[in-house]
Formats: C-alpha cells, sequence, structure tokens
C-alpha cells in the first residue's frame, strides 16, 4: 500500500487519474492505494455502528473481511463462488455461527455461470483464488472455464431480508461495476448503509469509463455511503 503518499503526491494522482485511457486507469490505480489508511479507517467506523446489524462480504474469498464483519455483527452473509475457496472459507468460519456462507457470485440476475482462474492457481491455488472471476475478459485468467457457478440476483437478495444492511464489501473481480450500477437504479439502495467496492479496472480496461461515471455518481452520497477505494 502506499500508506507513505504525501498530500501532493495525493493531489498529483488524483489529476492524473483524469487522464484518458490507461494512463489515467494506472494512476487512478496509485490514488486508490494512496487512500487506503483512511478507508480503513472509514471501515472501522462503520463497522463499530454495525454491531447487531448485518453485514455481507461479497467475494469472501478466505474470509479475512467475514470474520472482522462476524466480531461485531449479528448476521454476515458471505458470497463465495469457486469451489475450492468456498471449502476454506467454510472452514475459517466454522466457529462462527452468525455467519452464513452461500457458495455463489452476487450479480444482476440469477443463473449458471462460468467461473475462470488464474493460470497460476494450480501452483499456489491461495493466491490464485484472489483473481477468480466471471468476467472472461479479465487479463489475468485462463481463457478456459474452471467451473460452472452459481450467481445470485442479489438486488433481489437485498430485497428478501427483513432488515436493512449496516455494510457490504463488494471485491467480485470486475463484477462490481454492474452490480453496482444496478443497486444505483434499484429502491433497496436505501436499505444500505455503507458500500466499500474495490473496482478492477486494470485487470479489466473496459470497465474504465463506467467505473470513472460512478465514482462520478456516488461522490456525496449519504444513504448509503459508497466508498470506491477499497483495495
Amino acid at each position: 500500500m502506499s500508506q507513505g503518499a504525501s498530500p501532493l503526491q495525493r493531489l498529483k494522482y488524483r489529476v492524473l487519474s483524469h487522464l484518458p485511457g490507461q494512463r489515467g486507469v494506472h494512476y487512478l490505480h496509485k490514488a486508490t492505494r494512496a487512500r487506503w489508511p483512511e478507508v480503513q479507517a472509514e471501515f472501522a467506523k462503520a463497522l463499530e455502528a454495525a454491531k447487531s446489524g448485518i453485514c455481507i462480504d461479497l467475494g469472501a474469498n478466505l474470509g479475512v473481511m467475514t470474520c472482522k464483519m462476524a466480531a461485531v455483527a449479528e448476521t454476515v452473509y458471505a458470497f463465495e463462488p469457486d469451489p475450492w475457496t468456498v471449502a476454506q472459507l467454510r472452514d475459517a468460519v466454522r466457529d462462527l455461527p452468525n455467519v452464513e456462507v452461500i457458495e455463489a457470485a452476487a450479480g444482476t440476475e440469477a443463473g449458471m455461470l462460468p467461473l475462470y482462474r488464474s493460470a497460476k492457481f494450480d501452483h499456489d491455488p491461495e493466491k490464485g483464488s484472489l483473481s477468480a472471476t466471471l468476467i472472461a475478459e479479465k487479463t489475468n485468467v485462463t481463457e478456459t472455464p474452471a467451473a460452472e457457478v452459481q450467481q445470485v440476483d442479489f438486488p433481489a437478495f437485498i430485497r428478501d431480508l427483513d432488515r436493512d444492511v449496516a455494510i457490504i464489501k463488494i471485491d467480485i473481480e470486475g463484477g462490481e461495476v454492474a452490480l453496482l450500477e444496478a443497486l444505483l437504479e434499484d429502491p433497496v439502495l436505501t436499505r444500505i448503509g455503507h458500500i466499500f467496492v474495490e473496482t478492477h479496472e486494470t485487470r479489466v480496461p473496459a470497465l474504465a469509463a463506467r467505473s470513472i461515471t460512478l465514482r462520478r455518481r456516488v461522490r456525496g452520497m449519504t444513504r448509503p455511503r459508497i466508498c470506491m477505494d477499497w483495495d
């Protein structure tokens, strides 16, 4: 993380992130990484306010953030579609009765979709699991799908809950743009307190323009508060 970035460097990154094409994406990523300490502090504050509430971890991977949520929340829903990774996740949360693992991806509609993994997955599955995606165009995955996985209609999932949601963390390897676009058009959005999103323009360049548009759109929103600088 670029925790040592000075205020002048951060300003430089923000300004240069508006450059066209991959240069802008490069500096957007640097600006995001420079903000990580602030984002961590914001997340900690949101967690404190989430006591006895509902948290959702989209792209739970091995459960690091799921466990942090479970330490304060009444209920945590942890979504993870990769069959290998979800087995590790279940093991990580086996002693946490307030965590419900959902073996599925979160998207805008329900269905079965191909899952793509890193070419290095067989060599180092733990590290390789970080790259698993439903986005075939992602630059660090193989062309051949590794599995067919379930996708849940996530806006519908939120609507079916009987309570508001305190925090949603979204790290779904390129799928976050379409999902956030859909949530912004759905009345269910007002039932969410905080959304923390990691974007993946460096690995899915075609998403850059849409991601930047989303950043501008959510700036200043308070219900929910949406942070797109998760890293």
